[in-house]
C-alpha cells in the first residue's frame, strides 16, 4: 500500500479467533465488529487488517455483496456500529491520535483500491472522521441516548416524572418481566408493531434475527425480554445483545390491542436493570430512532445525546445505479401500499 504508513490485508479466515480476541479485549470494539455477528447473516464477510511488520495493531471488520458486478460494503441488517479499530496503546494524546489516523488512512486507502461502494456506521468511540473527509467519503450523523449503569439509584432519579410514574402505574398492574429465548411470540410482537405503522418485513429478515440471535445466544450475549400480566398475556418485548461494554436496545414490540405507554416503560427498566445486574455492562444504549415520538419517549430516560456517524462512499458510476435502485424499490413500496389500501377497502 504505497502511500500509507502501514500495510492492510485480509486476515485469514483461521485468524478470526484471534481478531475476536483482540475486540473482546479492545476499549473501542463493539459486539458488531465480531466476525461470529457478521457471519450469522450469510453474506461474505472480509477482516481487513493493519500491520506494523508483522504485528496486527488495528484492523476493520465488513460484510460485502456483489451487485451487478460492483463490490459493496455495507452493513448487514440491524448493525450500528463498526469501522476502523486500533488495537496498539498510542501513550500520550497527540501520539495516540495520529496512530489513530495513519491507521484509518490505511485502512481507507486499502478500501477505496478493492470496493466501489462502502458505508460505514462508525462506532460511538470513533469521532474523528477527517481521514475520511479528506478521501472524498460523505459523513451522515444520527444520535442515540446513552446511559450510564454504575449506580442504578442515580439512573432511577434521572428519569423524568412521566416514565417512573408508568413504571410504578405497570408494577400495580400486575405487569411483571420475564426473560426468554421464544423468538416466535416475538416475532409476533414485532409484526404487529410494524403493522401498526404500515410497515412489514420479508421473511428473510426473520431468518436473519433467528441466526444471529441464536449464535449470540450461545455466546451469552443476546436474551429476550418479556413483559406479561397477571393472566400471562405478553403485552410487550424486547431483544437485548450486549458486548463487554454495553448493552444494546436492539429490536422491541408490542400488541397494541394491549399494552400500554406503562408497559414499554416498564420494558425499558427491566432492560437497563438486566444490562446491569445480568449482562453486567457499564452502558446502555437505546440503539437511537429518528421517529420522532420514539425519541422523546427515549429522551425521558435521562441517557446522555450522543452522535454517531456513518461514512459513505462509492466510484462516481456508482451513484447512478443506486439512485435507480433505489427508485425502483421506492415505486414497488408504493404498489405494495396502494395494492394494500385497494384490498382494505
Amino acid at each position: 500500500m504505497s502511500g500509507h504508513k502501514f500495510q492492510c490485508k485480509p486476515l485469514p479466515r483461521e485468524d478470526y479467533v484471534t481478531w475476536d480476541d483482540l475486540i473482546e479485549k479492545s476499549t473501542k470494539g463493539t459486539l458488531f465488529h465480531h466476525t461470529y455477528w457478521l457471519e450469522a447473516f450469510g453474506r461474505p464477510v472480509a477482516v481487513i487488517g493493519c500491520y506494523q511488520a508483522e504485528e496486527l495493531i488495528g484492523g476493520m471488520s465488513l460484510s460485502y455483496q456483489r451487485v451487478a458486478g460492483l463490490k459493496i460494503a455495507r452493513p448487514p441488517y440491524l448493525t450500528p456500529y463498526l469501522g476502523p479499530i486500533v488495537f496498539r496503546a498510542g501513550g500520550k494524546r497527540h501520539r495516540a491520535l495520529t496512530l489513530e489516523k495513519d491507521v484509518a488512512a490505511s485502512l481507507i486507502g486499502y478500501l477505496i483500491e478493492h470496493y466501489d461502494f462502502a458505508r460505514i456506521p462508525l462506532s460511538l468511540d470513533c469521532v474523528d472522521v477527517q481521514p475520511f473527509q479528506q478521501r472524498g467519503f460523505s459523513v451522515d450523523v444520527e444520535y442515540t441516548y446513552v446511559i450510564e449503569l454504575d449506580d442504578m439509584d442515580r439512573v432511577w432519579q434521572e428519569l423524568n416524572q412521566d416514565r417512573r410514574r408508568k413504571i410504578r402505574r405497570g408494577v400495580k398492574e400486575g405487569l411483571s418481566c420475564e426473560s426468554s429465548d421464544d423468538l416466535d411470540t416475538f416475532f409476533r410482537l414485532w409484526t404487529r408493531s410494524l403493522a401498526s405503522h404500515g410497515k412489514r418485513l420479508s421473511q428473510s429478515r426473520f431468518g436473519e434475527v433467528c441466526h444471529w440471535y441464536a449464535a449470540l445466544a450461545a455466546k451469552n450475549r443476546a436474551k429476550l425480554l418479556l413483559i406479561k400480566d397477571a393472566q400471562g398475556r405478553i403485552h410487550a418485548g424486547a431483544i437485548l445483545v450486549w458486548d463487554h461494554r454495553r448493552a444494546y436496545y436492539l429490536l422491541s414490540g408490542m400488541d397494541r390491542e394491549i399494552a400500554s405507554g406503562n408497559a414499554m416503560a416498564l420494558l425499558l427498566w427491566e432492560c437497563m436493570r438486566f444490562s446491569k445486574e445480568e449482562a453486567g455492562v457499564a452502558e446502555f444504549d437505546f440503539d437511537g430512532s429518528d421517529v420522532p415520538g420514539v425519541e422523546i419517549f427515549f429522551r425521558g430516560f435521562g441517557g446522555r445525546l450522543t452522535p454517531r456517524f456513518s461514512v459513505i462512499w462509492g466510484r462516481s458510476y456508482v451513484w447512478p445505479i443506486r439512485q435507480a435502485r433505489r427508485a425502483v424499490a421506492a415505486l414497488s413500496g408504493l404498489s405494495a401500499r396502494a395494492l394494500a389500501n385497494f384490498r382494505k377497502g
